[in-house]
């Protein structure tokens, strides 16, 4: 990673207090819940955009269908400062590439205006019976490159 994020990077910014069971005996937050903190943060990108289907009260989580869903290819972590029990963090993700059918997201965990983690995440998306990849629709691409304040690479 070559530039550190900053919050004016991200419009999708959710709050989220750690909790005594997401640190270790330091004191500190566990490394591997980051990754978890990413996956909530990414949930609250697809409620930002509004997109009905990714919204639990409507049945799960698929953006494009039943018949499609979104796999974790490769996730990276970049620890820059821990946050400890009881810290107010704010989970502010973005995407920032699209392939024919894959998306990557960045999820930056800000305490306050430190940067805590940068968590990147690539994902698939895959046609469910046949488990291949499939082509990301346009008009998905079009919603997020109209939410997004940096217009992601492949938009």
């Amino acid at each position: 990673m070559t530039d550190a994020p900053n919050r004016a990077m991200f419009r999708s910014i959710a709050p989220k207090r750690v909790h005594y069971h997401e640190v270790d005996m330091q004191n500190i937050v566990f490394n591997a819940n980051y990754l978890m903190f990413a996956d909530v943060g990414v949930t609250e990108y697809f409620r930002a955009l509004r997109i009905a289907s990714a919204l639990p009260d409507t049945g799960g989580f698929n953006l494009f269908g039943p018949d499609h869903d979104m796999m974790v290819r490769h996730a990276s972590v970049d620890f820059r400062a821990s946050a400890l029990a009881d810290d107010m963090i704010d989970l502010a993700v973005r995407l920032i590439r699209f392939g024919t059918s894959s998306m990557t997201t960045e999820c930056a965990i800000f305490r306050d205006e430190e940067l805590l983690c940068v968590i990147t995440v690539s994902y698939v998306h895959i046609h469910m019976e046949s488990r291949r990849p499939a082509p990301i629709p346009q008009s998905f691409r079009d919603l997020v490159a109209g939410f997004e304040v940096v217009t992601p690479e492949g938009c």
